[in-house]
């Protein structure tokens, strides 16, 4: 009996604990409201102008080039006429003699490595890195 009244007297303590964990305020989640709405219609225009106006940008430098680098531009480059001659776009041109033009410089070769580098009339030297002419028979 003794237990009846202990349980009896702590019954309603345990259900006003449950009755405090339920009754705990619950805080709203509140989303954060946008100061200011896009007008996405005036970004995208915008965005078209700025594309357009680096196009135009973009078409007037690439041509700036090409006038530098066109034959008779202000820019002169070398480049291979043939195996055996090298140019300048600004209208030099040289003969490689024994050797070959250098397609990745525009220049001719000065020492070679491997035959290949040489004229068809002439044989590499490889000790010496020199071109010598085949004599013909």
């Amino acid at each position: 009996m003794l237990f009846a009244a202990v349980f009896s007297l702590l019954a309603p303590l345990a259900s006003a604990q449950q009755a405090a964990v339920l009754r705990r305020p619950v805080e709203p989640v509140v989303a954060p409201v946008q100061a200011t709405e896009v007008d996405k219609d005036a970004v995208i225009q915008r965005l078209r102008e700025k594309n357009r106006e680096l196009r135009e940008e973009n078409a007037r430098l690439q041509a700036r080039i090409e006038a530098m680098t066109a034959l008779g531009g202000s820019e002169v480059r070398a480049y291979c006429a043939s195996p055996s001659e090298s140019r300048t776009t600004a209208g030099a041109s040289e003969s490689c003699g024994a050797y070959t033009c250098n397609a990745t410089s525009g220049l001719c070769r000065d020492r070679c490595a491997s035959s290949d580098q040489c004229d068809s009339s002439a044989r590499c030297d490889i000790p010496s890195g020199t071109c010598i002419a085949v004599p013909q028979s």
